[in-house]
């Protein structure tokens, strides 16, 4: 395997040069770290031997305990407000250390800091892994006190240690690697743990301590007094003490430096702030003055030396005494030791290098690996080296404070008077001149140049504190002894200084232009609450350039303001602010934000996005556009309550124009675009259960491990049972080598069968098929097939080319034989699709609904069963993708959502009505879906067609046509009755046949069914006197041309056919004569409406039929022509047989009259209700005279019309 190959495979999902899921902002899910937690990392960070010893190296210097105490005080002091300081952007914003530190340096400077922290974890994690390691030494020699004897010492004598000292080091290394796989922020757990014993083992041992020493009490570290001057140079009292003072900073330097990368995990600032306010100085205190006290207690019991290191001073316990009871207490102490090193080593120094090495390179570590690395190279630091004395102890941590000092003082008042507490999230991840961090070629000299005047006067002393040979000065040694506070405050002055003498103008503009503070991180706090997973496309958006400069051509000018479309949350120059408008998450809460600056602020949650080329996730989450009357003027309407608010693009040509433009949102993420990979929806019963995604998200459920699938979210839920998270599963598209084969042959046969037709085949497809039955999204659509048309299904195309070529003949633009007919090209079509729907998405749906209404066989009288199964297909494709849950709140685009919502519905009319053809009980029941209700706006959306692509429709088609939209909602509505109907008639069928039921039960549900079917009448009654007058049926003298609102129509008399016999069930002998039966008593309301019906049939023309009706026209025909007879064989008043036969008389001369004027296309429309209508004059007067007798004879020549009639005379 190659290196480019090895490379790839350990390549980390959603990452860019610069952003990683473990570097970016952390999401709410991710911010669990409150008061307590704070409180128990800083107890575990600041009580350890490396704590413990920080008075060991004072003492020993010349001060005396209270000296050093007070040093121990004042350090940790000022160290605590330090350390709160320069946590603010990570408490605030959320980001880390290294993030932060390109606001600093810039998005390349910044590798020469994070470098520097990388190398200072390596060191501390392992000089406090060989501390840890002494611990283990400490439990093995009480098990076995001649363990050296045992083990024999096969070290070199230079190496100070032995081969029992080195295997305790390896002991303690391995069984921390379990620790490091935990996520920080799944620690709370851990340092509970750790804490208990760790602040239990401490108060014992101070217990111990002064319990035991015996009568000679405290040893000189305590009760010898100073032999030092107070003044007069380096090594006076004073001196030391602000060299104390320094030291002790310098020992936790490192953990100022970096707070950033926990603070960030804060639940809320305040939690960092006070856990760290509180915790930090007192368990330092606390920590350092045990180790004091213990010292002094233990010093006369070995003989008046002072044992500082605790695991030393056990090894000299167990050295003394050997009995159970001494090797008991040494081994718990030794175990309390170990889990005290864990707890500070792991998250102070392995996570700090995690976070460091992701930051580095975030395209192949996350923190877990990158401290994994830091463990396992932590060894080349020699640690043992490091811990020979106190004073060299003290000299190798607290000196490379000198270098840190400037660096923490560079980011306190980068973030304080730089940048006024306004951090840009979204361009610390971008690697182009557009982000405002980019400097000059993304370094910010000026950062280099103020750290350099805060280190180098210190030099001097720094070179002569490692080497003793080395002489400097008194005035070089004093300035090194104040080196963190000279550096700190020195490199921090020059930085503004530099800033305001030089300023970076595109900053500048944006801390002059942003809102408050606090308004600016409520922003950037809501708009990155989502993962990169659910927004993968934010990666191009932010860093996309890799670096590179957007016009590489162009000279690069310094803070050049980027008028790049790719920035996120870009804010407005102050010359345009004034006229701005905000479009905002409606998630947000930024009242505060638009008051008193001229500001409106308008929810872009649900904005209608009708561009002309393939919809993006463009809803941007925070963009401002010039505000005008113009383009006030171009807000939409509101949609109904039950839908989003819906307004057009507010961005117009003026606001394109402008440098700062929209960008997708980055908690926007489309289900449809995945290449290669097909989004399935997971229900509650799917393998993995959703809460336990949304709560987890382990990494070990997706990955590149022979797992073909991940899971996103698209929804977190509310928390309640019933508003759970929302998961698909992307699954990765593997199709074997000869279905490969036929699908692209499919789509070569199809292609080559049309051509060179197939763009004048779009243009018939949009004029005749759209209006009735706008399922696709046109704009969409289009640009798609302008630019790759193979990119779209085959199925698809091959639907669109099908439906279109039967109006290849009325279209007088058109010349010349068309060179296929329909079926094969359905064919094709239809044998794709079975291998397609093997990865279903939105537009493999389309064909499957499209493909349903191919042109039927002349032969078939009745729906072919193909209806049946293969709406059962389309309705599986739609629940597969998740089309039946409602994606209101999903984090998709507006386009999305609103097309996955006229997919359900558009699949939920062709469930209904391939239902009502066999007779069977539909596939969507009620309880199976809670999609919203489709609107107007839903079928607005990516209906307006840009001027490039308008060869491919008509001109009349250019637009939305508001009566094709109401048409098909009309549709939805007479849909969404009729399967009322078929519930109420399915439960009376069921009732019929369940003996069991109690007869009052089944009463109960009887009555309870009718007053549900009396209601449904109530609600349709007036429909066409309601109807808006777009879909109106015009009168006959009307133009000539083709009204497409018959279909609507014909299916609003089909559902009153079957309204009506629910309503006068049982049609029955029985009930034909009893005065107060349901079929007496609605006998004259349903006789009315069908004379409606033939009004209807009767005012259609030829041009009517000619247009397109679908495949349940048909069947809906049938329904009605039966339903008719239906209503002349019960009648029983002498005007109702009249006005029934009327009826009937009526409805077949118009289909004699419609048959000898339509082409054979529409003749196949009218043929089987023509053959009922016609057999039942033909036969109904001898049966009706014959009577039972010649049913049996009749039954072999008639139809299926006559059925009503057999079931009238054979009750």
């Amino acid at each position: 395997m190659g290196l480019r190959a090895a490379l790839k495979r350990v390549e980390l999902p959603y990452v860019s040069r610069w952003i990683n899921d473990d570097i970016r902002p952390i999401e709410a899910q991710r911010r669990t770290w409150g008061f307590l937690t704070f409180h128990n990392f800083w107890l575990l960070v600041n009580c350890n031997i490396t704590t413990y010893l920080t008075g060991s190296a004072l003492i020993p210097l010349g001060l005396t305990w209270w000296q050093a105490f007070i040093c121990i005080i004042l350090g940790n002091l000022i160290a605590t407000a330090v350390v709160i300081i320069n946590s603010l952007p990570g408490s605030y914003y959320h980001i880390g250390f290294p993030v932060f530190s390109r606001a600093v340096w810039g998005m390349w400077g910044s590798q020469f800091v994070i470098w520097n922290r990388i190398f200072l974890s390596l060191g501390k994690y392992g000089f406090t892994a060989w501390v840890g390691g002494e611990c283990i030494y400490v439990i093995l020699l009480s098990w076995d006190p001649r363990l050296e004897s045992h083990i024999p010492n096969g070290m070199p004598a230079d190496t100070g240690m032995t081969t029992a000292q080195f295997v305790s080091y390896i002991i303690f290394s391995v069984i921390s690697l379990p620790v490091i796989w935990i996520r920080p922020h799944r620690l709370e757990k851990f340092f509970h743990f750790a804490c208990s014993i760790t602040l239990v083992f401490f108060v014992v041992l101070l217990i111990w301590a002064l319990a035991t020493m015996g009568p000679l009490g405290f040893g000189d570290t305590i009760t010898s007094g100073s032999v030092l001057p107070n003044t007069g140079g380096p090594d006076s009292v004073a001196w030391l003490m602000i060299y104390g003072i320094v030291s002790t900073i310098g020992s936790i330097a490192a953990g100022i430096l970096n707070q950033n990368d926990y603070s960030r995990f804060a639940t809320q600032p305040k939690h960092a702030i006070v856990g760290q306010a509180i915790s930090f100085p007192f368990y330092s205190i606390f920590s350092s003055l045990i180790g004091i006290l213990v010292t002094a207690a233990t010093q006369e019991r070995f003989g008046g030396e002072a044992i500082w290191n605790p695991p030393t001073l056990f090894a000299q316990l167990l050295a003394q005494d050997e009995t159970a009871g001494t090797r008991a207490a040494c081994f718990f102490a030794g175990l309390c030791l170990v889990i005290s090193q864990i707890g500070v080593n792991v998250p102070g120094n392995a996570l700090a290098g995690g976070f460091d090495l992701a930051a580095t390179f975030p395209k192949y570590l996350n923190i877990r690996r990158g401290a994994y690395i830091t463990a396992i190279f932590s060894v080349v630091v020699n640690p043992w080296r490091l811990v020979n004395t106190a004073t060299i102890f003290l000299t190798v941590l607290s000196s490379y404070s000198v270098f840190l000092a400037p660096m923490t003082g560079l980011m306190t008042s980068s973030y304080l008077f730089v940048n006024k507490s306004k951090v840009n999230v979204d361009h610390l991840y971008r690697g182009d001149s557009g982000s405002i961090y980019w400097f000059s070629c993304g370094y910010n000299w000026r950062a280099p140049v103020a750290w350099l005047l805060g280190v180098v006067p210190c030099m001097p002393g720094f070179i002569a504190a490692v080497d003793s040979s080395v002489t400097v000065s008194e005035d070089a040694k004093e300035l090194y002894s104040m080196s963190y506070i000279y550096g700190l405050f020195s490199s921090g002055l020059v930085y503004v200084l530099l800033h305001r003498l030089f300023p970076a103008r595109s900053l500048d503009a944006f801390v002059k232009d942003a809102p408050s503070a606090r308004e600016l991180q409520q922003m950037q706090q809501s708009k990155w609450d989502v993962t990169l997973a659910e927004t993968p496309e934010i990666l191009e958006v932010l860093s996309g350039h890799g670096g590179k400069r957007e016009n590489s051509a162009a000279p690069f000018k310094e803070d050049a303001v980027s008028a790049s479309a790719n920035s996120i949350g870009q804010l407005p120059s102050h010359n345009t602010r004034p006229s701005a408008k905000l479009v905002t998450n409606p998630r947000q809460d930024l009242g505060l934000f638009c008051k008193g600056r001229g500001i409106e602020c308008k929810s872009s949650g649900s904005e209608s996005v009708d561009s002309a080329s393939a919809p993006s996730t463009s809803a941007s989450a925070f963009a401002f556009a010039p505000s005008s009357s113009q383009e006030a003027a171009q807000d939409g309407p509101s949609s109904s309550s039950d839908s989003p608010r819906i307004t057009p693009n507010n961005l117009g040509p003026s606001a394109r124009s402008n440098p700062i433009e929209e960008i997708p949102a980055p908690h926007l993420q489309t289900l449809e675009d995945n290449e290669n990979r097909t989004a399935h929806s997971m229900g509650p019963a799917a393998e993995q259960d959703t809460h336990f995604l949304a709560s987890f998200r382990s990494d070990v459920l997706s990955g590149p491990n022979q797992i073909d699938a991940e899971f996103i979210q698209v929804y977190e839920g509310s928390g309640y049972p019933w508003d759970p998270p929302v998961h698909f599963c992307l699954l990765q598209d593997e199709f074997t080598a000869h279905d490969n084969e036929a699908r692209k042959e499919a789509s070569r046969a199809i292609e080559e069968l049309v051509e060179p037709h197939g763009r004048k085949l779009v243009r018939l497809y949009f004029r005749h098929i759209h209006p009735v039955l706008p399922i696709l999204s046109k704009a969409r659509f289009l640009r798609q097939y302008s630019e790759d048309k193979t990119k779209l299904p085959a199925s698809l195309r091959g639907a669109v080319y099908a439906l279109a070529s039967v109006f290849w003949k009325a279209e007088p633009s058109l010349h010349g034989p068309f060179p296929f007919q329909q079926h094969e090209l359905a064919d094709l079509a239809t044998d794709s699709l079975q291998r397609e729907l093997d990865s279903p998405n939105l537009a493999k749906l389309q064909a499957s609904l499209l493909l349903l209404h191919m042109t039927p066989n002349r032969t078939d009288s009745i729906a072919h069963p193909r209806t049946w199964t293969s709406t059962a297909q389309a309705v599986a494709a739609a629940q597969m993708i998740g089309l039946h849950q409602d994606a209101e709140k999903w984090n998709l685009p507006t386009w999305e959502k609103r097309l996955r919502r006229k997919l359900w519905w558009a699949t939920y009319v062709t469930d209904v009505w391939s239902a009502v053809c066999h007779g069977n009980p539909p596939h969507i029941y009620p309880t199976s879906f809670n999609t919203s209700l489709i609107t107007l706006e839903d079928l607005r959306s990516e209906e307006s067609v840009s001027e490039d692509l308008r060869s491919l429709v008509y001109s009349g088609n250019v637009g939305f046509n508001v009566a094709s939209g109401a048409r098909f909602l009309e549709l939805v509505r007479v849909s969404q009755t009729l399967r009322d109907v078929i519930d109420c008639s399915l439960t009376d069928a069921w009732l019929s046949q369940v003996p069991r039921l109690a007869p009052p039960e089944s009463q109960k549900i009887e009555m309870q069914n009718r007053g549900r079917l009396v209601s449904l009448q109530g609600e349709l009654h007036n429909w066409l006197m309601m109807l808006p007058q777009c879909l109106t049926m015009p009168h006959p003298e009307r133009a000539p041309g083709i009204s497409n609102n018959g279909p609507l129509y014909l299916a609003y008399y089909a559902h009153l056919a079957l309204l009506y016999r629910a309503l006068m069930n049982p049609a029955t002998k029985v009930a034909k004569a009893m005065p107060t039966s349901n079929l007496r008593l609605w006998f004259g309301t349903a006789l009315s409406d069908f004379a409606c019906f033939t009004d209807f049939i009767g005012e259609l023309t030829p041009e009517d039929l000619r247009g397109f009706w679908g495949c349940h026209a048909r069947s809906q025909l049938i329904l009605c022509g039966n339903f008719i007879i239906y209503l002349f064989v019960l009648a029983t008043e002498p005007g109702d047989v009249t006005s029934a036969f009327k009826l009937l008389e009526s409805f077949h001369d118009t289909l004699q009259r419609l048959n000898q004027q339509v082409d054979s296309i529409s003749e196949l429309l009218l043929l089987p209700v023509t053959l009922r209508i016609d057999s039942f004059f033909t036969q109904a007067a001898d049966r009706l005279r014959s009577g039972p007798a010649a049913n049996s004879t009749a039954t072999a020549t008639s139809t299926s019309a006559a059925a009503p009639i057999s079931l009238i005379d054979n009750p």
